[in-house]
């Protein structure tokens, strides 16, 4: 991510947050699913080729995240901030619906699956998709 976009994320990040109406809006949504059903096709038995979603000469990092925790604005501003100086991509990894970070702007995949082991191949190929080359 270029520089300009790191300070459009930490220029969103602040207290203030949008209210959850999913509760509110379920029974009338005939997508909805309940959390962590996501099916992920296997992948083929071949290598996986590089992704162009991200510059080829940029590092990119896995952030684990959990559910939205209190600190969650302070820890967008530490790891925008992080990104912007390093000139590296974040890629944030929560098994929870919503991890805090995507109201700012960070790219959010979602670890699927019901079992220890799902959640784990999910993570793997969400690791190769991306090429992190480090997860926190």
């Amino acid at each position: 991510m270029d520089p300009t976009l790191w300070n459009s994320i930490l220029s969103r990040i602040g207290r203030d947050d949008a209210e959850d109406i999913d509760a509110i809006l379920a029974p009338h949504d005939p997508y909805r699913a309940e959390p962590g059903r996501d099916l992920f096709p296997l992948p083929e038995a071949v290598l996986m080729p590089g992704s162009e979603m991200k510059r080829a000469d940029a590092v990119a990092v896995g952030l684990r995240a959990g559910a939205t925790a209190s600190d969650a604005v302070d820890r967008a501003a530490r790891v925008a901030a992080f990104a912007a100086e390093r000139d590296v991509e974040i890629i944030v990894l929560t098994d929870a619906d919503r991890s805090g970070f995507e109201r700012f702007g960070f790219r959010v995949e979602r670890i699927a699956g019901d079992t220890v082991e799902a959640r784990d191949a999910c993570e793997d190929q969400i690791r190769r998709f991306w090429n992190l080359d480090l997860v926190l």
